[in-house]
């Protein structure tokens, strides 16, 4: 703790890098994010997200269920930061150029930016996961769907994009598939707020279709 806090106090992230990295392997710092102090557990989860990669996830997706809620927001961030840099060198130029194109609201080149990024590195899972949400904006369900299931057939636990699919499932008016990924994005990592939302809002939909079907007071009036 005390070769990396000044490091922390200070923001400076390349510096936390190399002075974890130069004492301590991975392994062993994703080993800490089991510790029984939190602040322990908090450094080794922002720690993990500088140096970590795909093999931190496992032990990452364990501490979005961590007591503590800063070591889940932690950990969150470390995952996303991993599936961002996940893909080769040659495929993080489009996927940057990608990832510009969807912040400006321009969609068709940011869906065209990550379909080259992975035709260049085809187990890129965020180039997939990420053209999934520009193919979202532009209405493509299916295909945004498609996307996604690409994404989590290289990262299993990638909630985000199981999310992803909940909206457009969602939006094609498959309800109880949309209930099904965000319950399962929610098992993933239970800190998501606006998809337990969504999850009571369907709920809460297919009831009202459920009675809005006369099957109820049918029933009712048959007693």
């Amino acid at each position: 703790m005390q070769a990396v806090l000044p490091h922390l106090k200070g923001c400076n992230a390349g510096a936390l890098a190399e002075a974890v990295t130069s004492r301590w392997p991975v392994t062993d710092v994703c080993g800490l994010l089991g510790h029984s102090e939190i602040d322990v557990r908090r450094v080794a989860a922002v720690t993990i997200g500088l140096i970590g990669d795909k093999h931190s996830i496992p032990p990452l997706v364990r501490s979005l269920r961590d007591a503590d809620e800063q070591v889940n927001q932690m950990a969150e961030y470390a995952l996303w930061s991993i599936w961002f840099r996940g893909g080769n060198a040659k495929a993080a130029r489009p996927f940057r150029e990608g990832v510009s194109m969807l912040a400006a609201e321009k969609y068709d080149s940011a869906a065209a930016c990550f379909e080259e990024s992975t035709r260049i590195d085809h187990d890129f899972a965020e180039a997939y996961n990420q053209g999934a949400i520009a193919q979202f904006f532009l209405g493509q369900w299916q295909r945004s769907i498609n996307s996604c299931k690409r994404a989590i057939e290289r990262v299993p636990q990638h909630f985000g994009a199981i999310s992803g699919m909940g909206h457009c499932y969602t939006q094609m008016g498959q309800l109880d598939q949309a209930l099904l990924c965000y319950r399962q994005a929610l098992k993933i990592n239970p800190r998501m707020p606006a998809i337990t939302r969504a999850c009571h809002r369907i709920e809460a939909r297919i009831h009202d279709l459920s009675d809005s079907s006369g099957m109820f007071l049918a029933g009712a009036a048959s007693e």
